[in-house]
């Protein structure tokens, strides 16, 4: 027992026998400035500190220790502090052996700790009990962690940290309690393992993880291209796991199934923007949203040649097929370019005179490289107005040209050379009509007829059936023929030597049926000059 205990005991009087350190009642008798005045029983009033008893009234009852008594002074001293700092005492061991919350006062710093004030009863804060950085005058809650009466002061230690550590089990166990698949929390990043994932910590108490799988929808999945440490995340809880104390989560969930969202919004023929995630031999692949793929064939990478692309790249594609059930994309980017021929004749429009290298002749027709990869076709019928028998006449593989753009055909861009010169067409229109009689060079024989060739260039057919039998038609010689029809629109004129005549000798049409007969192999001489004409 202690000197306070044994002076409280020795309190235990008749109220006749006053002494230091006795408890008494009294009734407040009058309230002068900072002193109260208080009817104990005594010859004369005793005084307290108003500071001590800030609200009490005239007419209260009080208890108090009897701290100055003696009949040398004139009033005794009272004082509430001895009874406060008793009960506080109380208060404190049973805080201790219940293990229940305190509440006391940083009174200052000492080395080592804080000096905790409970209502005038001194406890010690060891600074590693602390729990946080604190400072004088704060009002904090403690656990007591030790107690001890046995000396001529109290031995008491406290914890803040305690108390603290206790408040985050209970609000982790809160958590746990009320958490389910499907919530969405807020959690700090505490860790990043780049082979597994986060760590966070949601409201400071519970431990979450976040696997590295449940980071994306897409492809990418490294933690820190999503997060840092420090930072706060928004994620959805997929398993609360009680027995352990954490629960596992997602970020991806948060954004919804992106296949839904991409059903809902885009169709086949939609054009689209995306990033290539990886390049095969047979074409690559292009993330158009976090967690939708999809594959662009070789075929569909350009219109032309075989262009080189790299993760990363940037593009955009036309859908051509969509597999749901699959979740199958296919892409061409090719088909969301503008056609190169079509940009070509957009920057050189018909009539245009653009160069070009014949890369390959193919029958009738020249394949000429243009610029971007851009190739031209051009025809026999475009190569001269005289419309020469072989391409090879006119143009050689390897050599360059200037020609006219005519158009397009397909992928093709029309050229054509002859419309580089003036139709000569034009001149015979002018200048010659039906029934003019003119004497031309045969240039070329052919089983049905000659050619006889105008000084402009232009070709007309002088059948055998217009040509008298005496008369024999050789290559070279010059004959002076009569125009009987002319045609510029399908780049026809025929000649006759008959019509000079005046009229058509019999035999003529015996030698005509004879010579069609044995050289056309039983062709009408119509079709045959059909035909030739259209050479």
């Amino acid at each position: 027992m202690n000197e306070f205990e044994k002076l409280l005991e020795e309190s235990i009087a008749s109220p006749e026998e006053f002494k230091r350190g006795q408890v008494v009642k009294g009734r407040v008798v009058k309230v002068a400035g900072d002193t109260v005045f208080v009817d104990i029983g005594y010859k004369t009033e005793a005084v307290i500190s108003k500071e001590e008893v800030p609200e009490v009234q005239e007419g209260q009852e009080i208890e108090a220790v009897l701290v100055r008594f003696s009949p040398r002074i004139p009033n005794p001293v009272l004082s509430v502090k001895p009874l406060q700092e008793k009960k506080e005492l109380e208060k404190l061991k049973e805080a201790y052996l219940n293990k229940s919350d305190v509440v006391g006062k940083i009174e200052k710093k000492v080395k080592g700790g804080f000096i905790v004030d409970f209502e005038g009863v001194k406890a010690f804060l060891p600074m590693s009990q602390a729990g946080k950085k604190l400072k004088e005058g704060q009002v904090l809650t403690f656990k007591v962690l030790d107690f001890k009466l046995d000396s001529k002061r109290p031995q008491i230690i406290v914890s803040h940290k305690a108390y603290l550590d206790e408040q985050r089990e209970k609000r982790k166990q809160e958590l746990l309690n009320t958490l389910k698949p499907g919530d969405v929390v807020e959690g700090k990043v505490v860790k990043i393992d780049p082979n597994k994932g986060v760590t966070l910590v949601i409201e400071g108490v519970l431990r979450a993880f976040l696997p590295k799988e449940e980071l994306s929808w897409g492809r990418d999945k490294n933690p820190y291209n999503y997060t840092d440490v420090g930072e706060t995340l928004k994620v959805k809880v997929k398993r609360v796991d009680k027995q352990k104390g954490f629960i596992i989560v997602s970020l991806r969930e948060l954004k919804g199934n992106p296949w839904e969202k991409f059903l809902k919004e885009h169709k086949e023929g939609d054009v689209i923007e995306g990033r290539v995630v990886a390049v095969t031999p047979k074409g690559v692949v292009v993330e158009v949203m976090e967690g939708v793929e999809g594959f662009v064939p070789e075929e569909e990478l350009a219109w032309e040649g075989k262009p080189e692309f790299k993760k990363g790249d940037l593009v955009k594609a036309k859908i051509m097929k969509i597999d749901p059930k699959r979740r199958r994309l296919i892409l061409s980017i090719k088909r969301a370019q503008p056609r190169p021929w079509e940009i070509f004749l957009q920057k050189h429009p018909v009539g245009s005179k653009v160069k070009g290298k014949v890369i390959k002749i193919e029958g009738s027709r020249a394949i000429v490289e243009l610029e971007d990869g851009v190739k031209g076709v051009i025809h026999r019928s475009d190569l001269s107005w005289t419309r020469p028998k072989r391409v090879e006449e006119v143009l050689k593989e390897g050599e360059e040209r200037e020609f006219a753009v005519l158009g397009l055909e397909g992928k093709y861009v029309k050229l054509g050379l002859k419309q580089l010169t003036e139709n000569p067409w034009e001149k015979v229109k002018e200048k010659y009509k039906v029934g003019d009689v003119v004497k031309l060079p045969v240039k070329e024989l052919a089983p049905f007829g000659a050619f006889l060739e105008f000084p402009e260039g232009v070709e007309g057919l002088l059948p055998f059936s217009e040509v008298p039998r005496h008369i024999r038609i050789r290559k070279g010689q010059e004959y002076e023929v009569k125009i009987i029809d002319i045609n510029p629109k399908e780049g026809k004129i025929t000649f006759s030597i008959n019509a000079l005549y005046g009229e058509k000798p019999e035999e003529k049409e015996e030698k005509v049926e004879e010579v069609t007969t044995a050289t056309t192999g039983g062709f009408k001489l119509g079709e045959i000059l059909k035909k030739r004409w259209k050479l």
